[in-house]
C-alpha cells in the first residue's frame, strides 16, 4: 500500500468550483486548507468551471475572499472555451447572448460582436448561465434560432448548487430554448471535451486528476478523456446517486483533504473463477461466509477491486427472481477502509446487475445499516421482503436475529450496447 498523498500520482489537479470549492456565496468548509496543502506539496492545479458567467478576475477576486489562492491565469471558464472553441474554427460575425459578463467579454475578445434588445439575424445565440433571464430573453432567442442562428450553448447542466440547494443552471435555460426551436446545440462545457482539452495544454499534463461534485459532468467528462476523477460529496452528486451511475469516479470522498491523504484508486472489475479464492479469504477475515461463492461468482454481478496481493474490496448481487437482486459479500480489506471503496464496489455491482435486468436490490445487514443508508438503502420489515430474498439459499442461516433488512430502487440500464441513461 502507498504512503504517498493520493494527488502525487497525478501531474494536474483539475478543480471544478460550484459545490467543490463554495456553493453560492459560501465555501466548502476545509476547501481553503485542504487547496493550501497542495500547493505547499508543488501540485500544479487548475480550476475548470461550467459556469460562464463570471471573468476569471473575477472568479479569482472570489476565491480569495473566501481564502483560496487563485490566479486568474489559472482560471478556464465554458465561457473562454466557448469562446476559444469558435475562435478555432473561424466563426465570426454577431451573436446574440443569453448569459452573463463572463461569456461576453470572452466572445468580444475572440472577435465576436454581442448584440442585444431584439435583432432581427445574427449569426449566433449562444447560451449560458443567465441571473437576469427574461421571457423576452427566451422569445428573441427562440426565434433567432428559427431563423437560422446557430445555436451554442456554454454548458448544459441543468441545475447550479447553492446553499439553500440547487437553482436552475444554464442547462434548464438551454432546454426551453431547444424546446421552443427544435435546434440541436453544440455544447461546449463538460463533459464535452474543449474545457479539459484546454487545461490540458495550458499545463502540458498527460495524467491529471479531474476534481469535481458532479458525476454527469466532471466524472463522465474525465472518463470520456481516458481521466481519472475524484468525486467530492459536497455538491451536486451524493452517494445514493453512484448506484445509478452508468460512470464510477475512481475516488469518492466527502472532502478535499482526501486528496492528501494516500487513497487507493477504485478501478473494479467483474470477478471470475481466479477470483474466489482471494475473495474467499477476505470474506472470513471480514466475518462473512464464502458459501456458494463460486456459483455467485460463475453466475451473478459480483464485482472485485483487485491489488496485486489479492481483493480490496469485493460487492455481489445474486438475482433471484426477475428484477429483484439480493446484496451479499462486501467486504474491503482493513488496510484499505475508509476510503470509499464499499461504495464504488457496490455501485459497480448494482451497474452490473441492472444491465442485467435487476431494479431492485435487498439485503440483510448487521452492523453496516448506517453504511447502507448513507447509499440510499431504506430500513424494511423482514415479513415485507420479496419472497425470493427469503428464499435465498444459506441467506438466513448466516443472518443474525439481529440482522435488519433494507432495500433500493436502482435506475435501468440502456439498451445493450449503449450507455445507461
Amino acid at each position: 500500500m502507498t504512503t504517498d498523498a493520493l494527488h502525487r500520482s497525478y501531474d494536474a489537479l483539475l478543480f471544478d468550483l460550484d459545490g467543490v470549492l463554495y456553493r453560492g456565496d459560501e465555501p466548502v468548509p476545509g476547501a481553503a486548507s485542504a487547496l493550501a496543502g497542495l500547493r505547499a506539496d508543488s501540485a500544479t492545479i487548475r480550476f475548470l468551471t461550467n459556469n460562464s458567467a463570471r471573468t476569471p478576475v473575477q472568479i479569482a477576486k472570489r476565491l480569495g475572499g473566501m481564502g483560496i489562492e487563485a490566479q486568474p491565469s489559472e482560471i478556464l471558464t465554458s465561457g473562454l472555451a466557448t469562446a476559444a472553441l469558435l475562435r478555432r474554427e473561424g466563426t465570426t460575425g454577431t451573436a446574440f447572448v443569453v448569459g452573463e459578463r463572463g461569456v461576453r467579454e470572452a466572445l468580444e475578445e475572440a472577435g465576436i460582436q454581442t448584440v442585444d434588445g431584439d435583432p432581427d439575424r445574427v449569426d449566433l445565440v449562444v447560451v449560458g448561465w443567465d441571473r437576469e433571464l427574461t421571457y423576452d430573453k427566451l422569445r428573441t432567442a427562440a426565434l433567432l434560432v428559427q431563423r437560422g442562428a446557430r445555436l451554442v450553448a456554454t454548458n448544459a447542466d441543468v441545475t447550479y448548487p447553492a446553499p439553500d440547494g440547487l437553482w436552475p443552471g444554464a442547462g434548464s435555460i438551454l432546454a426551453a430554448v431547444v424546446a421552443a426551436s427544435g435546434a440541436t446545440p453544440t455544447v461546449v462545457g463538460k463533459p464535452s471535451r474543449p474545457l479539459f482539452e484546454a487545461a490540458a495544454e495550458e499545463t502540458g499534463a498527460s495524467r491529471p486528476l479531474v476534481v469535481g461534485d458532479r458525476l454527469d459532468t466532471d466524472v463522465a467528462g474525465a472518463s470520456n478523456m481516458g481521466w481519472d476523477s475524484f468525486l467530492v460529496t459536497t455538491g451536486a452528486s451524493h452517494l445514493p446517486d453512484l448506484l445509478d451511475s452508468p460512470i464510477i469516479p475512481t475516488f469518492v470522498a466527502g472532502s478535499l483533504a482526501a486528496l492528501l491523504e494516500p487513497r487507493l484508486p477504485a478501478r473494479p472489475r467483474a470477478a471470475t473463477l481466479e477470483d474466489v479464492g482471494g475473495i474467499a479469504d477476505l470474506l472470513r477475515r471480514s466475518g462473512l461466509s464464502p458459501d456458494g461463492l463460486e456459483a455467485r461468482v460463475a453466475t451473478a454481478a459480483t464485482v472485485v477491486l483487485p491489488v496485486s496481493d489479492g481483493p480490496a474490496a469485493v460487492a455481489g448481487i445474486l438475482p433471484v427472481e426477475p428484477g429483484l437482486g439480493v446484496l451479499r459479500g462486501v467486504a474491503v480489506d482493513e488496510r484499505f477502509r475508509g476510503q470509499g471503496l464499499a461504495s464504488i464496489v457496490v455501485a459497480a455491482a448494482a451497474r452490473h446487475a441492472a444491465r442485467g435486468g435487476v431494479h431492485t436490490l435487498a439485503l440483510f445487514t448487521d452492523g453496516a445499516a448506517e453504511f447502507f443508508g448513507r447509499l440510499g438503502f431504506d430500513r424494511i420489515d423482514k415479513a415485507d421482503l420479496p419472497a425470493g430474498v427469503i428464499d435465498v439459499p444459506d441467506l438466513a442461516e448466516h443472518c443474525a436475529d439481529s440482522a435488519v433488512a433494507m432495500i433500493r430502487a436502482i435506475a435501468p440500464a440502456g439498451p445493450a450496447g449503449q450507455p445507461d441513461p
